[in-house]
């Protein structure tokens, strides 16, 4: 019986560490991703006005186009919400323009092109037996500079752009879809 349960508490042991060292590793994060995190953390954390209780993260920056030289990058940026409803949509596009604003700059500043911009929402439920949802927000990055360089282009307008494009076999542009994987 001793040996059983000996046994039994060792393999608990073993699996355990195993998954503390498979899901406790986090991936290093490049210059860039901290760079767009602390512009987040600056202007959309806590405190800030943004009813956030954490800021929104990079989940990660995809690389479309491989050349070492001058590369393509589509960020994907989470933010989690509180809530167990869905936002109503003049609320994503406020905090989708305001993502954008923190974030396309520092990749603007150092010269790198963007693609597209991802901007996840997490809300609903979440726990051990049921998942939370995730929605995305997918801006091209034409639509960021736009925002970014005409002071009457606002939230409103970017949301309509977005409807206008989601759908549209030539745009990267959608409107709260499923999160890709």
């Amino acid at each position: 019986m001793r040996s059983a349960l000996a046994a039994s508490l060792l393999v608990v042991a073993l699996v355990g560490s195993v998954l503390l060292v498979r899901y406790g590793r986090s991936r290093r994060r490049s210059p860039l991703e901290t760079a767009i995190d602390d512009r987040l953390a600056a202007s959309m954390g806590p405190g800030t006005g943004s009813h956030l209780e954490r800021a929104p993260r990079v989940r990660r920056l995809e690389v479309l186009e491989e050349d070492a030289d001058d590369p393509v990058y589509a960020p994907h940026v989470r933010i989690e919400l509180g809530t167990t409803d869905a936002p109503g949509t003049k609320l994503v596009f406020e905090y989708v323009a305001s993502v954008l604003e923190a974030a396309h700059p520092v990749l603007c500043e150092r010269d790198e092109r963007v693609a597209y911009y991802d901007v996840e929402f997490t809300f609903g439920p979440d726990g051990l037996l049921v998942e939370g949802e995730c929605r995305r927000v997918t801006v091209p990055a034409g639509l960021a500079d736009e925002l970014l360089e005409d002071d009457r282009y606002r939230a409103f307008d970017l949301r309509r752009d977005v409807e206008r494009a989601d759908g549209d076999g030539e745009s990267v542009a959608a409107l709260w879809q499923p999160c890709r994987s």
